[in-house]
């Protein structure tokens, strides 16, 4: 794989090097709205952005279906060049680069239902859960340090429910069998829309974790010099509003909804592609 600058060419708003036999390796997995199987293709905003940015470098881009876990594996023994929703960690950063530019967070908050937005506190995670407040959740995932912590405690336990499946989750808040659910404030969006219950579950005021989450290439096959790039045409995607855009084809956003400076006047703004 080749990644040495071989000419230079003005892709839209900036002067981008164009990078000889070079085919990138994006790790993917069922995670609408960043990734979704449709037909033989994949797509979703993480998908759209590789591609768009891989395009403005001259580069081609390969999906790889992998679970989180191997992905980091893979992506350490030089295996995948590319993931995208990575958290910053120091053991990840010795072996991959970071992306520097955010373009998009979202942050994991909690939904309820509309009906019960007055109802309770929702100061924190910890006074929730010495409430009589039922907690909808999916087995093995973290939510933040704190949620890891309070979850250790045999005390909230008769507080959260535990399914595997997020679907599972949505339907049992909106027939009144839990009371609130964590997701990606994207992620949530997304699925309420897809399964009709938007006029029933809507996002909260409480935050549970609102760390950004970043493109990340291994160190092992990738140089600095081309993540340098992929930043400038995710910069310039931002700048010329295709970043907005593409976040749009599924899931509207504006104001503070944590698309940072990128235009979000996007007219009609469909939720999914169909």
């Amino acid at each position: 794989m080749s990644k040495s600058a071989l000419v230079f060419a003005s892709v839209l708003c900036f002067a981008a090097p164009s990078y000889g036999d070079c085919d990138i390796t994006l790790r993917w997995d069922d995670d609408p709205p960043y990734f979704m199987a449709q037909e033989d293709d994949v797509v979703g905003i993480d998908a759209d952005l590789a591609r768009e940015a891989m395009e403005r470098l001259g580069c081609s881009l390969s999906l790889q279906k992998l679970p989180w876990a191997r992905a980091l594996v893979e992506l350490r023994d030089w295996r995948v060049d590319m993931l995208s929703g990575a958290y910053r960690t120091p053991e990840r950063e010795q072996y991959a680069h970071y992306s520097e530019v955010v373009g998009l967070v979202s942050p994991n908050i909690l939904f309820v239902r509309r009906s019960d937005e007055a109802r309770f506190d929702l100061s924190g995670l910890r006074e929730l859960l010495e409430s009589d407040f039922r907690l909808g959740a999916q087995i093995n995932v973290s939510y933040s340090d704190e949620y890891s912590a309070l979850v250790q405690n045999p005390d909230y336990e008769k507080n959260i429910q535990y399914l595997s499946r997020r679907e599972s989750l949505w339907r049992m808040l909106a027939r009144n069998r839990i009371d609130g659910v964590v997701a990606s404030r994207l992620t949530g969006l997304y699925e309420i829309q897809e399964l009709g219950l938007s006029g029933t579950i809507t996002p909260s005021s409480l935050v549970v974790s609102n760390k950004p989450a970043y493109f990340v290439f291994s160190k092992a096959s990738v140089g600095s010099e081309f993540v340098a790039d992929f930043d400038l045409a995710l910069r310039a995607m931002l700048e010329d509003g295709t970043f907005a855009a593409i976040v749009n084809r599924y899931v509207c956003v504006h104001g503070d909804s944590g698309l940072a400076e990128a235009q979000t006047d996007t007219g009609g703004c469909p939720l999914a592609i169909r």
